[in-house]
């Protein structure tokens, strides 16, 4: 990119992202607030393809960190992920939130072929899925699994220019984040799907029946 052309383009991105802040300032408390969890598997490299699941949350996000506090209990999941709990345990977990119907309708996943950069599925889905949960004027807060350091400060950005109202991004880890781990779960179980395993595929079967799952097609 020619050196002008890059700083006018640093100089409107810094405009748009000054303005942005400053609609979401003086709406105040009259906006949607929406609260996203955000994990992926594939990136291995046996894997063929990224699975990204997001969670979002359109009230305050206790609530639900109460009732999968609640529900790990009951599966006796110890706060795991997919990979690291026994297989009846995180099935009896999935199904205990399709049941209670925990985040559904709210659950938004998407599948995406490799050879692809990890960073592009991740924005794409949170960009989808914010603007599919969205009602008139929001501002979100993003927690992702597990990124590092350059790729939180890049994602603000990422999403900003692909029009996403952003209030904070964050990296979390899923021992401290029950909807971090809801998120894992069902990408664990949709992956697990795709590779043919059939008690997997009839729970996301189920959970799309039920409209607990949102299937976004990349």
């Amino acid at each position: 990119m020619h050196a002008t052309t890059q700083r006018e383009y640093q100089s409107t991105l810094c405009l748009e992202n000054f303005w942005s802040d400053r609609a979401i300032w003086y709406a105040g408390d009259t906006m949607q607030k929406l609260y996203c969890y955000v994990d992926e598997t594939g990136q291995d490299p046996a894997s063929a393809f990224f699975v990204v699941v997001v969670v979002v949350s359109i009230k305050n996000p206790e609530t639900l960190r109460v009732q999968l506090t609640d529900l790990e209990l009951q599966a006796d999941t110890n706060a795991l992920k997919w990979h690291k709990t026994r297989h009846d345990r995180r099935m009896r977990y999935l199904a205990l939130a399709l049941e209670r119907k925990i985040a559904a309708g709210f659950v938004y996943t998407a599948r995406y072929q490799k050879p692809i950069p990890y960073f592009f599925p991740v924005v794409d889905l949170i960009e989808r899925a914010v603007k599919a949960a969205a009602q008139g004027l929001y501002h979100a807060r993003i927690s992702v699994d597990g990124i590092d350091l350059k790729k939180a400060r890049e994602l603000p950005n990422a999403l900003r220019v692909r029009g996403i109202s952003l209030r904070l991004v964050k990296s979390r880890r899923d021992e401290s984040e029950p909807l971090i781990r809801l998120a894992d779960m069902w990408a664990g179980c949709l992956r697990s799907a795709f590779l043919g395993h059939r008690d997997a595929q009839d729970m996301i079967s189920q959970a799309k029946k039920e409209k607990y799952l949102c299937e976004l097609v990349s």
